[in-house]
């Protein structure tokens, strides 16, 4: 499959009924949008099927759910697929990808941290950035987070991740 649009053609028929859309934003990125139950399969079929490989990923706060994207490389492409799926606002839950391959497994754990997504079936579910007393339920990077922006949260955020607040 080293044709660019063959293969994006054949990678869109293999999300039929997994996804809910499936976009090109131009032609070196693809996003496809995958209802929670399917993340896994969606994943594994980029990851497997398609020799992607995951170079990170991220989530964002929308008003009634966390976002979760997973951004892959295709090299012999030289396109970016991002299988972007979603949990529900309070608590947000989907499928841990960090199942089917490992290199997920740090950076789902500082979703969960930041912006409280639990990912269901983690193998190492402990925290990664914020500190074990942290407040539960209470997540910095949630629209909700009080001061959010503000100097306070800002503070605090360093004095964690440098080992310079008061109690260290």
């Amino acid at each position: 499959m080293a044709d660019r649009e063959e293969t994006l053609k054949h990678l869109e028929k293999r999300m039929e009924g997994l996804c809910e859309r499936f976009w090109r934003r131009n032609e070196k990125r693809v996003y496809i949008d995958v209802p929670p139950m399917h993340t896994l399969e969606a994943n594994r079929i980029v990851f497997d099927e398609f020799r992607g490989r995951l170079a990170t990923a991220s989530g964002r706060d929308r008003r009634d759910r966390i976002e979760v994207l997973y951004h892959y490389c295709l090299d012999q492409l030289n396109v970016v697929v991002t299988v972007r799926t979603w949990g529900m606002k309070p608590d947000p839950e989907i499928d841990s990808v960090a199942t089917l391959f490992p290199g997920a497994n740090f950076i789902e754990r500082e979703m969960f941290d930041l912006l409280g997504i639990r990912f269901r079936n983690h193998p190492d579910p402990r925290r990664l950035i914020l500190s074990d007393d942290w407040p539960e339920g209470v997540y910095p990077l949630r629209r909700d987070y009080p001061d959010r922006g503000g100097e306070k949260a800002r503070q605090r955020l360093v004095e964690m991740l440098t080992g310079t607040g008061a109690d260290s």
